[in-house]
């Protein structure tokens, strides 16, 4: 426990630190997606067997730093098409591996690779995204504080839906939600992490925009509450979708980077499906008005 929570601790300064720079230097953002790719493609690679034939990590690499330099092309047409090329060509590189190492490298084990490696960069593509383009000044260049916000409010919802569950779960967990996955999830501590989750996302939203006066009167909070609400329902069904990968595999944990926290895929695992959920609702529902 007190290890997890120094982890936490330190984690919530380097995010801090890290968003604050990003305000000043967007380049800061990208720089750390990308680490945190690198860092998730090769936890994956190793808990799968991916890294016992070292050609396979080649295209998975260079696949995550190209998608996460996509939000540069200005152009989002562009944009989206050297996505859509991108993936095609990996694919295909993927498959030219496996025919030419097929004797070593077996299909489930290239193709999971491919899937987990899309699966870590794209998400943290779309948070890109969430943090150039959704906020806008007034003459429609990008508003990187208020990027920042959005950022920290993607990242808030998973997290603290996790945390949240973890301690009502601790505190009086007694049904489990998925005994074979996930031995100590509980039904109570979810509903605990939803709870926890909406009233600490939806309060530090309207602390943000209307108490500080940084979107005053401009959120609208009926859609930004359901948002919310899908969201954390898709961070539980993110962790509880890379609880499977690890239970198939035999693992526990992906790395052993964050103490009382695994690696850097147990800590994203759930951030993985938020910032897709929050940009494409965010599409349907503007939270601005």
């Amino acid at each position: 426990m007190k290890t997890r929570l120094i982890t936490s601790g330190v984690g919530i300064v380097l995010v801090f630190a890290t968003m604050a720079a990003s305000a000043f230097f967007p380049e800061v953002f990208t720089a750390v997606c990308l680490l945190i790719t690198v860092i998730g493609v090769r936890e994956a690679l190793r808990a799968i067997g991916g890294d016992k034939v070292r050609v396979l990590g080649v295209p998975c690499y260079l696949y995550g730093a190209l998608i996460l330099l996509a939000p540069y092309i200005p152009d989002e047409l562009k944009m989206y098409g050297a996505i859509l090329a991108a993936s095609m060509i990996y694919l295909f590189v993927m498959f030219a591996i496996l025919l030419k190492k097929h004797s070593v490298l077996r299909v489930d084990t290239a193709c999971t690779a491919m899937i987990l490696t899309m699966f870590i960069s794209v998400p943290l593509m779309v948070l890109e995204l969430v943090f150039r383009t959704v906020m806008k000044q007034p003459d429609g260049t990008p508003s990187y504080p208020g990027g920042v916000a959005l950022v920290i409010f993607t990242l808030g919802v998973a997290w603290f839906a996790d945390g949240g569950a973890y301690f009502v779960g601790r505190a009086i967990g007694k049904h489990k939600m998925a005994p074979v996955l996930s031995p100590k999830k509980t039904i109570e501590g979810a509903v605990g992490g939803f709870v926890s989750s909406m009233v600490i996302s939806m309060g530090g939203a309207y602390l943000y925009a209307d108490v500080m006066g940084y979107a005053a009167g401009r959120v609208n909070y009926i859609n930004l509450a359901v948002i919310t609400g899908v969201c954390i329902l898709m961070s539980m069904f993110g962790d509880i979708s890379f609880s499977a990968v690890k239970r198939q595999y035999g693992i526990k944990d992906f790395g052993n980077l964050l103490p009382g926290h695994g690696g850097v895929l147990d800590r994203f695992d759930s951030v993985f499906f938020v910032c897709p959920t929050f940009y494409l609702l965010n599409v349907v529902l503007p939270i601005l008005r």
